[in-house]
């Protein structure tokens, strides 16, 4: 529990959204890093925050928050809470041809109660919910294509774990919904 989440809290305030176009689809994909997504200028960065917005995601989680998206050289999909100790939603993606269970697999162990979930234009959804005494922790994956997109949300106590979990999901759907077709069409977009 405390690995989750201290990856989670350190994930959280510096994930970056991303792709790892060298990742081979034998291979579970790994995490970037804020640099790993430096775009150069023939090879621009799509970032899943131009489909969201920082009203209804804190409306869902029941907070004002602040959108970041970063900048072009580190991008970022990010909703900060205004208050401090508010909930805390970020989205991460990679571009991986190997498979949900795969990737799923090459994660290792992940704590918490997890879920599949039936989303929209989704080939696989699913949700690992940690709540703990003093946290609750949500992580969801949703995959359409080759891309598996990753929203964490974290709240402290006192929280709402339905809220956390309902607003989890309810980015999944978008990001399900406005998921570029290819990365190819992804690079159009950024």
């Amino acid at each position: 529990m405390r690995a989750y989440v201290a990856a989670l809290a350190l994930l959280l305030p510096l994930a970056a959204c991303s792709s790892d176009p060298a990742a081979e689809p034998d291979a579970a994909p790994t995490p970037a890093t804020p640099t790993a997504a430096a775009p150069t200028a023939a090879e621009p960065v799509w970032n899943p925050c131009e489909d969201l917005a920082a009203g209804p995601v804190g409306r869902a989680l029941g907070a004002d928050l602040t959108e970041e998206t970063g900048t072009d050289d580190t991008p970022r999909c990010a909703f900060l809470p205004v208050e401090k100790g508010g909930p805390t939603l970020n989205v991460t993606y990679v571009w991986y041809a190997g498979g949900f269970e795969k990737a799923w697999a090459g994660m290792g162990q992940i704590e918490g109660r997890v879920t599949d979930v039936d989303i929209a234009g989704a080939a696989n959804a699913r949700l690992v919910v940690n709540a703990r005494r003093g946290v609750v922790l949500v992580t969801g994956f949703v995959k359409t294509g080759d891309l598996i997109e990753t929203v964490n949300a974290i709240q402290l106590a006192p929280y709402d774990r339905a809220a956390v979990v309902d607003a989890t999901t309810e980015v999944m759907v978008t990001l399900s919904r406005h998921a570029p077709a290819s990365e190819k069409a992804a690079a159009s977009r950024g």
